[in-house]
């Protein structure tokens, strides 16, 4: 949240953990945001981690630069020097962040559909055209934006935020401050299939989805409920938009998946694990702790803690 003071650079350096080099009298310089370094204007702060970017610096008209070389050469007045400047650049961006809150002040908009069984805490808000079955609990400082539509059933936790036109079908359990972008599609069918005389016959999901605390969950992504048991998604991990994780699949803590991941059901992610672009994985395998997996690999077999796979079929880098 944008913070309502005003930010000297010697106070912004002194919030973000920084130590200002350059000329004094910058330090009363009042700042006004955060830019690329292209773009960046005389009271505004950038921030430089990639070598790409060493030509600009030397052009920009930056108040001062983030970064973790000491040395750096720039013709911005100051540099902001931080041991990891990816870090401080992210503090530095929750202080100017935009308000991006509703404009509507009830905590219960009056198109919402809110079943009389279901337990939604005073503090929670229900935005427009949001549906909130029977037997659902929604805890306390928890947002739920307008269109969602929350089956029978469904338990959301503390502080979470559900953006517009997210579903969590039966059998869904969210733990606190998870954060699930529009159009997301959590405990839907599993892709189970019985084949009887030839035909197809639809294998009954009675499972569910937990979704562990701090967790994050991309636009359009899409998480399948347990056949039996639930499939579920650790504490911290974050889904980059359009991810598919298929029934049953357990995905341990902190890991961190980019877009279009596609995983098969009942496969076993160990803590830790980072999942390339579109990188996809066959059922019943099991991931390593720390194991990176590369962008467009397809992985058809285990893979050991720790190990870096890409390509098709997936093998050690």
């Amino acid at each position: 949240m944008r913070t309502e003071e005003i930010l000297t650079l010697e106070r912004l350096a002194e919030r973000i953990g920084a130590r200002m080099v350059g000329p004094s009298d910058c330090g009363a310089e009042e700042v006004s945001g955060v830019s690329t370094i292209e773009r960046a204007g005389p009271d505004q702060v950038c921030y430089y981690g990639n070598p790409r970017y060493r030509s600009a610096l030397e052009g920009t008209r930056a108040l001062a630069v983030i970064t973790d070389e000491e040395g750096l050469r720039t013709s911005a007045r100051a540099l902001l020097v931080v041991e990891s400047a990816y870090p401080a650049f992210r503090r530095a961006l929750m202080l100017f962040a935009p308000d991006r809150s509703s404009g509507f002040e009830d905590h219960r908009a009056s198109t919402a559909a809110v079943h009389d069984s279901a337990v939604v805490d005073v503090s929670a808000t229900v935005g427009h055209h949001a549906v909130i079955d029977r037997d659902c609990s929604i805890g306390a400082g928890t947002i739920i934006g307008p269109g969602c539509c929350l089956g029978p059933g469904v338990s959301v936790g503390r502080d979470c935020i559900l953006e517009s036109r997210v579903s969590l079908e039966p059998g869904t359990r969210l733990g606190d401050r998870v954060l699930v972008h529009s159009g997301a599609v959590i405990g839907s069918d599993g892709f189970g299939f019985a084949f009887e005389d030839g035909i197809p016959r639809k294998v009954p999901q009675n499972g569910g989805v937990i979704v562990e605390d701090d967790a994050e969950i991309g636009a359009n992504c899409t998480i399948d409920r347990g056949t039996v048991g639930d499939t579920v998604v650790g504490a911290h991990s974050k889904l980059d938009n359009l991810v598919h994780l298929a029934h049953n699949v357990k995905l341990g803590r902190a890991c961190m998946l980019a877009a279009q991941v596609g995983i098969a059901g009942s496969t076993r992610v160990g803590d830790g694990v980072f999942f390339g672009g579109q990188a996809g994985l066959m059922g019943h395998i099991r991931i390593g702790a720390g194991a990176v997996i590369g962008a467009q690999a397809g992985v058809t077999k285990d893979v050991r803690k720790g190990t870096t796979v890409s390509g098709y079929p997936a093998r050690p880098h």
